[in-house]
C-alpha cells in the first residue's frame, strides 16, 4: 500500500550515493505536479543547467515553481533541429568546466547530436532517451555520443500500459462533453505497438467496434492473435466515428482528415507535431472550441470533424495520471545519468543492465506496495 512520501523515499534510493562534480543536466519533460520531486531528485546528482517544458504539457503552478528555482528554455524543433540554434541556446548553460547530459523525450536532440558532440567534445557524456518515438529517431541518425534508451524497457512497458488507459479515459470524458458515448461507437486505432496495445484493450472493454491501423508486419501478427481486426488507412477512415493515432509518425493528414465522416472524433496520443502531417496553427480551415478542449473543424464542404483537446495529446486534459508507475522511468533517467557520468559509452543506442531495471523494480515494490523479496 503506498504510503505519504513514498516518492521521497523511492528517489533517496537512487541520489544517495551523492552528487556528481561538473555535471551540467538538461532535462527535456513534461512539466507536471509529480515532477519537482523528480527535478530536485535531479539536483542532487548533478547541476540543472536548464528545464525545457514539453509544449502542450505545461501545469501552470509546476512552471512558476520550476522558473523559481531553475532556468526554464522554451522548447520546439526548429531550434533543437538546427546546427547553429542548438548551439546558440544551449552552450551558454553549460559551464566551462561542465559535463554535459541531456534527457530527453521525443528525440529533440536527435539530428543536433552530432553538432553538439563537435562543439563540447568528450565533455557531452550522451542522451537519455525516454520514448518510443524518441528512440526511433536517434536509431535513424548516425550517432556520435551515447544514447540511453528506456523506451522500451520492462519498467518502461508498465507505465505505457497506464498511458493507454489515461487516453481512453480522457477520449472518453471529451466524447461525453459532445453528448457522444463510446458504446457500440464505430473506432479505428493507428498503431499497435506498446501504448497502442494498451488502448486497443481498453477500447474493447467498452463495447466498440474497432479496427486496427497498422502497418508493421510484426504488429499486424500480434494484432491478429490478440483478436483485433486490421483494415487499410483508407477503409479505417470512411466508417470511423472515433480515430486515436498512436503512431507517433504523421499518421494522419489533410487529404486523410477531409475522407472522415461528418462529426468524426480524432485524438492523439503524442504531440500534434509528431503524430499529424500538418501543422495545427496552419490549418486551412475554420475552426471553434465548442467545447472545453474541443476544437471543431469546417471542411470545405460545411461539414464538421473534431479533435479532441485541439489535437494534442488528449491524456493531458486530465494531466495524463498514471499514478506511481511513473517512478519506475523516472528512476530508470536518474541511473542513465549516472551511467553516463561514471561508465563513458562508445556513440551508439544503448538499454540500461538489467540488475539496474531489477534493483528499481524491487525498490518501487517495497515503497509503493509494500512487497519485499
Amino acid at each position: 500500500m503506498r504510503s505519504q512520501g513514498s516518492e521521497h523515499l523511492f528517489f533517496r534510493h537512487f541520489t544517495e550515493q551523492g552528487r556528481l562534480d561538473g555535471l551540467c543536466i538538461l532535462l527535456v519533460t513534461h512539466l507536471l505536479p509529480d515532477r519537482p520531486q523528480f527535478i530536485q531528485a535531479l539536483d542532487q546528482i548533478g547541476r540543472i543547467g536548464a528545464i525545457l517544458p514539453k509544449p502542450k504539457s505545461v501545469h501552470g503552478p509546476t512552471l512558476t515553481w520550476a522558473q523559481q528555482h531553475y532556468p526554464v528554455l522554451p522548447l520546439n524543433r526548429q531550434w533543437t533541429n538546427t546546427p547553429q540554434g542548438v548551439i546558440e541556446h544551449i552552450a551558454p548553460l553549460v559551464a566551462p568546466h561542465e559535463r554535459l547530459i541531456i534527457l530527453d523525450i521525443g528525440g529533440y536532440f536527435a539530428r543536433t547530436q552530432a553538432t553538439l558532440s563537435e562543439y563540447f567534445g568528450p565533455r557531452f557524456l550522451g542522451v537519455v532517451e525516454m520514448t518510443e518515438n524518441g528512440h526511433q529517431r536517434y536509431e535513424q541518425e548516425v550517432l556520435s555520443t551515447p544514447v540511453i534508451s528506456v523506451a522500451r524497457s520492462p519498467l518502461k512497458q508498465a507505465e505505457d500500459i497506464q498511458i493507454g488507459l489515461s487516453v481512453v479515459y480522457s477520449a472518453e470524458s471529451l466524447a461525453r462533453t459532445l453528448n457522444r458515448t463510446f458504446n457500440v461507437c464505430q473506432a479505428a486505432l493507428f498503431g499497435y505497438g506498446k501504448v497502442g496495445r494498451s488502448i486497443a484493450r481498453e477500447l474493447r472493454c467498452r463495447n466498440l467496434h474497432l479496427e486496427l491501423v497498422e502497418t508493421d508486419v510484426l504488429r499486424q501478427v500480434e494484432a491478429l492473435s490478440h483478436g483485433f481486426k486490421l483494415v487499410g488507412k483508407a477503409e479505417a477512415l470512411s466508417r470511423a466515428e472515433l480515430v486515436i493515432c498512436s503512431t507517433g509518425n504523421g499518421a494522419l493528414d489533410l487529404a486523410d482528415l477531409q475522407r472522415l465522416r461528418p462529426g468524426t472524433m480524432v485524438a492523439s496520443v503524442t504531440s500534434a507535431d509528431d503524430e499529424f502531417a500538418f501543422c495545427l496553427s496552419q490549418l486551412p480551415w475554420p475552426s471553434e472550441e465548442v467545447c472545453p478542449h474541443v476544437l471543431a473543424l469546417t471542411r470545405p464542404d460545411g461539414s464538421t470533424i473534431f479533435l479532441l483537446n485541439r489535437g494534442e495529446a488528449v491524456n493531458f486534459v486530465h494531466g495524463a495520471v498514471i499514478g506511481e508507475y511513473v517512478y519506475l522511468v523516472l528512476a530508470e533517467i536518474i541511473e542513465g545519468v549516472r551511467q553516463l557520468a561514471l561508465q563513458p559509452l562508445a556513440p551508439g543506442l544503448f538499454d540500461l543492465p538489467q540488475s539496474t531495471m531489477r534493483t528499481i523494480a524491487r525498490h518501487w515494490l517495497a515503497d509503493f506496495h509494500g512487497v519485499t523479496q
